[in-house]
């Protein structure tokens, strides 16, 4: 297993020489791959000894606009396109809705009309597709066993599977181990961030969330954590991944609110993050 780097918020403020000096400086290996990247980002990134890990791809494939979901499925294309050329076989995504102006069901009925095309595109490119387990606010529907099991009924080739996020299991009640264990075969990428719940914050708002407030916490009762600071056991959860045999990418996904404000304290928690998963991976 490899520790890599997503880009996430706190990163992309950072220029590409700055990004790439911050993922090398954290001791990562990889850095998942972006469309924007060019060719001066990758040079840098292999002078920092530093490998691209699965490609993000963005796209609205079910947003509620027919022609959106067309274009959605032409960028999404594009984009698996481009990570084959740069050698790279997986891609992960979330079919959102980026209106989310429709019900999950809705979102459903849209996945399903546009997901068989792409998985088509990506097994005639060689590229597998890793569908991160992220509600996102409701846009994506595919993001727990009643949906998975669906997606793969949907899609039985194998080009299409998980990207397995356990601090989203967390907040939503769903026990992220047995998860693991029953649907390693689908486990296509690993990211790694944690949850902490409030209890506070849940004993005031409930699992639904604040609806007349603003508390400083957006969700009120739980937040994002880098590894190792919330709910998840990194131990047992990475043990049991190499006990299943996976050994592909996990990606430090940083969406901790305290660990950002400036440069320095991003890379010092992103460096924590990697030094205490890097206890679980057997060497």
């Amino acid at each position: 297993m490899r520790l890599s780097l997503i880009m996430t918020g706190a990163l992309r403020k950072l220029s590409p020489a700055e990004l790439v000096a911050c993922a090398a400086a954290t001791g990562v290996r990889a850095i998942d791959a972006e469309e924007e990247f060019d060719d001066d980002t990758l040079a840098m990134m292999r002078a920092q000894g530093l490998a691209l890990g699965p490609m993000r791809v963005r796209a609205s494939l079910a947003d509620s606009d027919p022609a959106t979901r067309t274009g959605a499925v032409e960028a999404a294309c594009r984009a698996i396109d481009r990570a084959m050329a740069w050698g790279l076989d997986t891609v992960w995504m979330l079919p959102r809705n980026f209106r989310n102006d429709t019900s999950q069901r809705e979102n459903w009925a849209a996945v399903r009309e546009t997901m068989p095309a792409v998985a088509r595109h990506a097994e005639q490119q060689g590229v597998r597709i890793a569908i991160e387990n992220c509600p996102f606010n409701g846009q994506n529907v595919v993001c727990t066993p009643e949906a998975w099991d669906a997606l793969f009924a949907l899609i039985p080739s194998g080009i299409v599977g998980i990207c397995m996020d356990p601090s989203h299991n967390v907040w939503q009640g769903i026990d992220y181990l047995r998860a693991t264990r029953e649907y390693a075969a689908h486990i296509y990428h690993v990211h790694a961030k944690d949850t902490e719940i409030l209890t506070e914050g849940c004993y005031r708002y409930g699992v639904e969330g604040p609806h007349i407030e603003s508390p400083v916490q957006r969700h009120g009762w739980w937040r994002h954590r880098l590894p190792g600071l919330g709910a998840v056991d990194w131990n047992a959860f990475v043990t049991l991944l190499a006990d299943l045999g996976y050994a592909g990418d996990i990606s430090i996904e940083h969406e901790d609110p305290l660990w950002e404000g400036n440069a320095a304290r991003v890379q010092q928690g992103i460096a924590d993050a990697r030094a205490h998963l890097a206890r679980f991976i057997p060497a």
